[in-house]
């Protein structure tokens, strides 16, 4: 592994005193929102398994929380395009590969489940995700709800329910219908997210 992306890992997810204030300037100063962030990003996302093994479930956690203003900036117009689609897509492997392993199958909307979970389960509400196209965001959805996961599908039943569009309302109820046995209280968060009722 090159020597600089293995620093960068290390700053970006293992153990830091920095935090509030001190913690965006650290970012700043070495994971600005820029091409070559967005590209580690997504080779992080997209193999989660090898490259976040190391790092604690808690340090991983905040470090997805620290870099929402990073977040922020995939949703702005970018002169990379393809870029910004490659992370996004990314997304699905992230969950399939790192949090339907590391998490517990515990629903994080009823405080159930620890940092991780919660962390999975706010995913949809960083500011960028709305511009993800809605084939792109909607596909994506849908593949991490088939995901045999609690905390996954109420993440993804917590972004659908972001979307008010029929197509989103389709993939609920196919869920639905693929999960009769579904836990009670998720079946129940999925029929408030069918209606935009989310949390």
């Amino acid at each position: 592994m090159d020597e600089a992306v293995q620093v960068w890992l290390d700053r970006l997810f293992g153990e830091t005193e920095a935090n509030g204030v001190d913690r965006l300037v650290e970012l700043d100063e070495f994971c600005p929102p820029d091409r070559s962030t967005f590209a580690r990003l997504a080779q992080v996302f997209e193999s989660p398994a090898v490259w976040l093994a190391p790092y604690s479930e808690a340090f991983v956690s905040q470090a997805f929380w620290d870099l929402i203003q990073v977040f922020g900036e995939l949703g702005r117009t970018p002169a990379d395009w393809d870029l910004h689609l490659r992370v996004f897509r990314s997304f699905e492997v992230l969950f399939r590969e790192y949090f339907a392993v590391r998490c517990t199958p515990e629903l994080a909307h009823l405080s159930e489940g620890g940092a991780l979970n919660e962390v999975c389960y706010m995913w949809w509400d960083f500011d960028c995700w709305d511009f993800i196209p809605d084939d792109i965001f909607l596909s994506m959805l849908r593949s991490i709800l088939a995901i045999n996961h609690a905390a996954c599908q109420e993440s993804a039943l917590h972004g659908l329910g972001h979307n008010s569009s029929p197509e989103a309302e389709a993939i609920i109820d196919d869920f639905l219908l693929r999960e009769p046995n579904l836990r009670p209280d998720l079946r129940e968060y999925a029929l408030r997210a069918r209606k935009g009722k989310i949390m």
